[in-house]
């Protein structure tokens, strides 16, 4: 499905619900709400949203639904969710999806689906406004390029088209980036956040393999930002594992340089246990529904990235090579 088709169908129901995926991102949330605000409808999240998407719909002015019932609306489209898990609902009704991540089981259970590998789905959400000739107005320019933004860590993880797609963002809504990177900027710092990094930090088991540092630990909370403490730290692989609400969730981060594709590690992992994994190749994560034993999970992840990064080392075999 395409921009066009993707925007005919929906233009189809009433009463539409956005829904982010759990504990909403920026790209996740700034996504949605440039859907609702091109749709109408509702913006919802299972359980809330991260401390920078909650700082945007403040600056938005916009009411999220918690926990809304899919049940009542005419249509779910989940934003920026590859599986039931990360929308967090078991079962979703006459539902779609828009996402840029490797699709997993939620494109099988919708009725529809716009999902294109991309830096963020707020680049897909953009080309259905520019495909559709809809005009993006100030506020959904910025909430799209924080999304952008975010997700592609300040453009390190960012594609050629991403930048494209910025320019005539900041062109058609008539801002400019920096007001963006002023935002992020003085976002307040959550001290929970904090706390949560150094405990993830003192708690940290060290694996070495080669020239390779791979670590991970726990903490109850803020595991992704745990993640990408711990390699700033020094880690070349970070896993950190949390536990909440009934569910072990992994968050995975790699150095920059280093080859080895998280995303397609942790769905691996993920379906080992019955969950569900996915993301970037250098920032993914995994949810797997308890019990589990979260040490066994983690040590599982860094057994899979040390195969991972073995086998990209080792010399390819020449011709009539005999083991």
């Amino acid at each position: 499905m395409d921009e066009n088709e993707f925007y005919g169908r929906v233009r189809q129901y009433d009463n539409v619900l956005f829904l982010c995926h759990k504990n909403a991102d920026a790209d996740s949330f700034g996504s949605a709400y440039a859907l609702m605000r091109l749709f109408g409808g509702t913006v919802g999240v299972e359980d809330g949203l991260s401390a920078i998407a909650e700082a945007l719909a403040e600056r938005l002015s916009v009411s999220v639904a918690i926990r809304p019932d899919p049940s009542k609306y005419g249509l779910t489209v989940v934003v920026d969710a590859s599986s039931m898990v990360q929308a967090g609902y078991e079962r979703l009704e006459r539902c779609a999806v828009i996402d840029h991540h490797e699709p997993g089981d939620l494109v099988g259970a919708c009725l529809f689906s716009f999902t294109r590998r991309a830096s963020s789905t707020a680049e897909l959400v953009f080309g259905v406004y520019e495909k559709n000739g809809a005009h993006v107005d100030a506020e959904v320019a910025f909430a799209l390029l924080l999304a952008i933004l975010t997700d592609t860590g300040h453009f390190r993880y960012a594609q050629p088209g991403t930048f494209e797609a910025v320019a005539r963002i900041l062109r058609d809504g008539c801002i400019e980036l920096s007001s963006v990177m002023d935002f992020l900027a003085q976002a307040p710092a959550d001290i929970s956040s904090r706390i949560a990094m150094l405990k993830a930090a003192s708690r940290l088991s060290l694996t070495r393999e080669g020239d390779y540092l791979l670590v991970t630990s726990k903490v109850s909370s803020f595991g992704a930002q745990a993640a990408a403490s711990l390699v700033g730290l020094g880690a070349d692989v970070a896993f950190v594992g949390s536990e909440l609400d009934g569910e072990v969730r992994i968050s995975g981060r790699v150095r920059r340089g280093v080859e080895l594709d998280l995303a397609a590690l942790l769905n691996e992992i993920g379906k080992t246990y019955g969950g569900s994994g996915g993301g970037h190749t250098a920032a993914a994560g995994l949810v797997i529904k308890c019990p589990v034993d979260i040490y066994k999970v983690l040590k599982a992840c860094v057994e899979a990235a040390v195969r991972r990064l073995t086998a990209a080392q080792a010399p390819p075999r020449s011709p009539g090579h005999c083991p």
